[in-house]
């Protein structure tokens, strides 16, 4: 083989050579990208799951004090029911007291029953927009010392 010979096999095989090459770099940017590509796309997924567990521990922390509610309110209506059969004890401890002296025992409404008081203004307000007479007049018996007081009249 001669030097001219060898020289183009040699430059035939190194174009050879630099395609493949140029293949393998281009190969190579390639995965280089989708690598970054798919960094980002883990990193993305990562923060996204620290959020999540965060959220879980929220979330346990919620249904623990659920629970610890639950029960409080569990021990609390158990309070009131001992409350209320301890006032139902005591209503029929006094009306037998009373009874024993010789007095008929009166029913007295709960506290529960009672309407809040109304201000004086509130009753003024309420006289100036009944309409028809006969229940103004009704009304104004009923609160008379309320609508005087509110007029100032002595």
């Amino acid at each position: 083989m001669t030097l001219e010979e060898s020289l183009k096999a040699l430059k035939s095989a190194f174009s050879g050579k630099s395609a493949e090459a140029e293949t393998f770099a281009k190969e190579l940017s390639e995965a280089k990208a989708k690598n970054e590509t798919l960094s980002a796309e883990f990193e993305a997924l990562k923060e996204k799951f620290e959020a999540t567990s965060a959220i879980v521990v929220e979330r346990d922390s919620a249904i623990a004090k659920i629970e610890e509610l639950t029960k409080a309110l569990a021990s609390a209506e158990t309070v009131k029911a001992e409350a209320v059969s301890q006032i139902e004890t005591v209503a029929k401890k006094s009306a037998s007291i009373v009874a024993a002296a010789g007095v008929v025992p009166v029913e007295i409404s709960s506290a529960d029953n009672v309407a809040p008081a109304k201000s004086n203004e509130e009753i003024w307000t309420e006289y100036c927009g009944i309409k028809n007479p006969t229940e103004k007049v009704a009304f104004y018996n009923k609160n008379r010392s309320a609508i005087i007081s509110h007029l100032g009249i002595k």
